[in-house]
């Protein structure tokens, strides 16, 4: 069996390098072939896009893209047409995405999505499209399923992937024989984001906002896990230009879950691996003033953290764009840091999120019901293999 599979971002490499892992035990002699990264190369992708050339972070820097990424649709489309695969499977990234999608449905060829596009945060009909243009959508989040149902998609929650997704004994023991810890004073984490446009946006906001904390009086242990995506001597110098006494860390994210007391967090997935870890924490993010400007015309959703998006209210604070200043940062963190009540409230909060994300296992639940579907429409012939009721391996983080 020919699949075509396309995951246009890190995240997405990860989401899809699992699922092809457990796939191909459900399907062998699965052939697979599209846009991937290290994770999807491991379970035999061959590329024909490099995942470099496909991310981009924010409307405008898309905009920026889009002349190029024009001549990968085409590309993708070409090959859809010479190669015939049996299905396609996308994996998040919309823009791009939903055109394959599109071009695929025309050629009669079946679609599979994992991570459905958040169509539900953004104005306008177009999660309608996916009713025309996709089979069968695996969603992340269970409150999506009713609104993707609502518009005539087939769509299914089986679980969050990160469920579970905990650093070993191991390495939190060696995890802390790396940091130099005062005695008596909390753990922070300081996570700025995991892309070099959001590092340099946010870090050094938060750095001032924490240089006012100090002034307070209040101290603490400051680590910040450096992400494979940015250059740790970048980060190093913007920390030496904050002057605070942040411990700079890489391979050092999922260990510091198990160790932090609060922490200081970007918009993003990190935000839903802090809140699964019980840890209360402070949501900043600022984007560029353009990327600002038309997300606001678009967007209906009024938080920016996921954990508050799933509690349908905000349980913890955010602090984006223009809210996102020093003076603010001070008297948000420590509004927390000196409240052990709320710190408290904060932990039932989010141990109730974490309940609502499903057990261990997502990504093999995923392939089963991939492979199911693809039996059901005659593209296979192989018995099924049932699918692990948890992962085989620890999934890797996705910050």
């Amino acid at each position: 069996m020919k699949l075509m599979m396309i995951a246009g971002e890190l995240s997405g490499d990860t989401h899809g390098g699992s699922i092809l892992s457990h796939l191909k035990k459900l399907v062998p002699g699965l052939e697979v072939f599209g846009v991937g990264g290290p994770r999807m190369f491991a379970q035999g992708l061959k590329s024909v896009i490099p995942l470099d050339n496909l991310q981009a972070r924010g409307l405008v820097e898309v905009l920026r893209q889009l002349p190029s990424h024009y001549v990968y649709l085409r590309l993708m489309k070409k090959l859809l047409r010479e190669e015939r695969p049996d299905a396609v499977l996308l994996v998040d990234y919309p823009g791009f995405n939903l055109k394959i999608a599109k071009a695929a449905k025309q050629q009669g060829i079946p679609v599979f999505y994992y991570s459905g596009p958040q169509l539900w945060a953004w104005r306008g009909g177009r999660m309608r499209e996916m009713t025309r243009w996709v089979d069968k959508i695996i969603v992340l989040f269970p409150f999506e399923v009713p609104l993707y149902h609502r518009a005539g998609v087939d769509a299914e929650f089986l679980g969050h992937p990160l469920v579970g997704v905990e650093a070993t004994p191991k390495e939190v023991a060696d995890f802390k024989t790396r940091i130099t810890l005062r005695e008596g004073l909390p753990v922070v984490a300081i996570m700025p984001g995991s892309r070099p446009g959001e590092l340099e946006r946010n870090l050094p906001t938060v750095l001032e906002g924490l240089r006012l904390v100090e002034k307070t009086g209040y101290r603490a242990n400051y680590i910040l896990p450096v992400a494979s995506t940015l250059n740790i001597e970048r980060v190093r110098e913007l920390v030496r230009a904050g002057g605070i006494p942040v411990q700079v860390l890489d391979n050092a994210f999922l260990p510091l879950l198990q160790v932090a007391e609060l922490a200081i967090v970007a918009s993003g997935t990190a935000t839903l691996q802090v809140g699964m870890a019980g840890i209360p924490f402070l949501v900043v993010y600022r984007v560029t003033l353009l990327t600002y400007r038309i997300a606001k015309a678009f967007l209906y959703i009024k938080d920016a953290s996921i954990v508050n998006i799933l509690a349908g209210r905000r349980i913890v604070p955010e602090l984006v764009q223009r809210k996102f200043l020093p003076h603010r940062v001070c008297e948000e963190f420590l509004a927390i840091a000196n409240d052990k009540a709320r710190q408290q409230q904060i932990r039932a909060d989010l141990a109730k999120v974490k309940k609502i994300l499903g057990k261990p296992g997502a990504y093999g639940r995923a392939a089963e019901r991939f492979a199911i579907h693809l039996q059901t429409l005659g593209k296979t012939t192989q018995k099924l293999e049932p699918a692990p009721a948890r992962n085989a391996a620890r999934s890797p983080s996705l910050h």
